[in-house]
């Protein structure tokens, strides 16, 4: 087939020929190669030196995606990570400049050149000091709540957008005494004791080890998580990765 003979016989041996040595030479080279693209293969599928970037509100923030990423650096040790908690209006730059690959927020990001999928659904609950009357009840109602001086987010904010139509569904008027913009905020003025906070459910999903008692809202309007990326994007390994570490992370949810 090749027109020209690999080896000769001589004195009983077969001695390669000249043309064989020139073919081994390159034959080494291309199985050389291919022993660095296994390597690379298997660099890549590690995450070895890699780095996923990703984003989220301060709910989810504070124990959802942590609980994931922390599943995914057990599956991949060597792979880089770095998270941003991001504030509402710096949402939609995040994703269309690509600074990072998705972001997980307690409220739907809205864009055409973004995709954003419900991935559960919640409530909001009650962050009640341990030694409060509501602290051992199950579920609280509106109109308690009502009595009561909350710690609550700026109305403009998601947030407090969703407080907000919890009292007026009831056609009550909330106390709100502590305004706040973090969830850790009102979180450490609950643990002092001055008052009660509501929030999405998704950021109480971890335990702490804080005075505080967490109680079912009645009547709460419903909420989801949600898990927004960029449209001009090709989803990563690491991405969807990521997601199903996301969603086993919420079976754990409160």
């Amino acid at each position: 087939m090749l027109g020209f003979k690999l080896f000769e016989r001589t004195g009983g041996r077969l001695v390669p020929t000249n043309e064989a040595g020139v073919l081994l030479t390159l034959v080494g080279r291309v199985y050389r190669q291919l022993d660095e693209l296994g390597e690379a293969v298997d660099r890549l599928t590690k995450g070895d030196g890699g780095l996923f970037r990703l984003g989220c509100t301060g709910s989810p923030g504070r124990c959802l995606v942590p609980r994931a990423v922390a599943q995914m650096r057990t599956a991949l040790p060597q792979l880089n990570f770095q998270v941003d908690v991001l504030l509402i209006d710096q949402i939609i730059d995040y994703l269309l400049f690509q600074r990072g690959e998705c972001v997980v927020s307690v409220f739907p990001v809205r864009h055409p050149l973004v995709t954003c999928k419900p991935i559960i659904k919640g409530s909001i609950v009650a962050l009640v000091p341990e030694k409060h009357g509501l602290a051992k009840k199950k579920e609280v109602t509106v109109r308690e709540l009502a009595r009561e001086p909350l710690i609550s987010f700026e109305p403009n904010t998601p947030h407090g957008a969703m407080v907000s139509r919890l009292f007026e569904k009831e056609r009550l008027t909330a106390r709100v005494d502590f305004l706040v913009r973090h969830i850790e905020t009102a979180i450490g003025l609950v643990a002092n004791g001055v008052g009660i906070a509501l929030v999405d459910e998704f950021s109480a999903a971890e335990p702490w080890r804080l005075p505080i008692s967490i109680v079912r809202v009645k009547n709460s309007p419903p909420l989801s998580l949600h898990l927004s990326w960029s449209k001009d994007i090709v989803r990563s390994q690491f991405f969807k990765r990521f997601e199903a570490s996301l969603m086993r992370s919420l079976d754990r949810k409160i």
